[in-house]
């Protein structure tokens, strides 16, 4: 079979874009564009880890046997990033307006099988704290009574504009945009094959638009803090990708992990500026220099 070389994203909760070499009976795949995991048919129907493939530096861990078909593939794969084939979403619902409000799930081949989950949205892994959100400072420092985490103040705020009865709805999005709605949980039967316009979806991860102001910038934090990871779509507006561009150059170190994947850049010299700082800092780091980047699972 000819290989097929296509991107996921990882939501719920996001964790990025993952870039996948298909070679039938094994895959290879991608977080960075440089290091690439291998994974082959055992042999017994198991999908395991077979080794390690670097750019520029060929099989640094496995056995080259049985793996010709993949390192081939790797070794004449097209310019990264690859195209985003997931485009069938599960969105958790607004309670009031009916209407998508923060991604649950992605697919790329349909939704046959799929769960329909209880319609619980996660910003971050449970084990990640490092979210900060300074409009949640800035209230817990008038009020002199410092809340819960910031990662589960946020969690609360997105998952109660869908309760007390959360619904989530299956959708097949077009080039275009527009959502073709499909089955979900505690759905209303006359919404099963309902059509939503693509203004009606949030153009990142949560909906944008809240009752106040503090609940705007709340979500604002979010998408700030994941901004680099965020560039990696490829269908953003110039004004959301040339925001997120100058957001993303605040954290350079993660910037400088997903820079290989990014689909095209707005400003270019800001973020090149922001890369040269990232090995700078790196350097000066050393090779234990960590930041919490790999936390987010």
């Amino acid at each position: 079979m000819y290989p097929s070389y296509y991107a996921l994203r990882r939501v719920n909760p996001y964790r990025g874009v993952v870039h996948i070499v298909d070679a039938g009976e094994a895959i290879a795949q991608t977080f960075d564009g440089v290091t690439w995991h291998l994974r082959a048919d055992d042999g017994y129907g198991w999908v395991r880890p077979a080794g390690v493939w670097e750019d520029g530096v060929g099989l640094k861990l496995g056995q080259q046997a049985g793996l010709e078909d993949i390192i081939a593939a790797l070794e004449t794969r097209p310019t990264l990033p690859f195209p985003i084939f997931d485009t069938f979403e599960l969105w958790l619902l607004d309670r009031e307006s009916g209407l998508p409000l923060a991604l649950l799930a992605t697919r790329r081949g349909g939704i046959e099988g799929a769960e329909k989950g209880d319609g619980e949205w996660y910003p971050f892994a449970l084990t990640y704290t490092g979210f900060h959100s300074p409009a949640l400072a800035q209230r817990d420092a008038i009020a002199r009574n410092p809340s819960d985490a910031h990662r589960d103040c946020l969690a609360h705020l997105v998952n109660q504009a869908a309760r007390p009865h959360a619904m989530t709805q299956w959708f097949q999005r077009g080039q275009d945009g527009v959502g073709k709605g499909m089955t979900g949980l505690r759905l209303p039967y006359e919404w099963r094959a309902r059509t939503v316009p693509a203004e009606d979806f949030p153009e990142l991860l949560v909906r944008e638009s809240w009752n106040s102001r503090l609940e705007q910038s709340v979500i604002s934090d979010y998408h700030r803090w994941l901004s680099p990871l965020l560039l990696l779509w490829p269908r953003l507006s110039s004004t959301t990708r040339a925001r997120l561009e100058l957001e993303a150059c605040d954290k350079p170190q993660w910037l400088a992990r997903v820079h290989r994947l990014l689909p095209g850049l707005i400003n270019a010299d800001q973020v090149r500026a922001a890369l040269v700082a990232a090995r700078l800092e790196q350097a000066q780091a050393g090779a234990g220099g960590q930041d919490d980047f790999t936390k987010l699972g």
